[in-house]
């Protein structure tokens, strides 16, 4: 993890989904706010491309999605979490105390 001062980017997580098809999710805690990115890479072009991000606050109740691309869209946290298990580290919950404390 990659820390300055009120950022912290947590390692990526690249999972493999089939077919040549791999995923990447990263985290990145600024602030108040905490950001997950989920990226794709498509066999045929073998770079990683946008997929949706996910975002959170101390101050908001759940994860909100921003989808990307089209079958990304109506994907819940939990459906998410059910179709790729490995990405559950990436959403864990912070604690505002010790955020403010460190």
């Amino acid at each position: 993890m990659v820390e300055i001062k009120h950022i912290k980017i947590c390692k990526p997580i690249v999972i493999e989904t089939g077919e040549g098809y791999f995923m990447r999710g990263t985290r990145a805690d600024i602030g108040s706010f905490s950001v997950v990115i989920i990226e794709q890479m498509h066999p045929n072009y073998r770079y990683f491309a946008d997929y949706m991000v996910w975002i959170n606050s101390f101050h908001m109740e759940e994860w909100k999605s921003i989808p990307v691309i089209r079958c990304s869209h109506g994907i819940t946290l939990e459906k998410f979490l059910e179709m790729y298990p490995a990405f559950k580290p990436l959403f864990k919950e912070r604690s505002a105390i010790d955020s403010i404390l460190h």
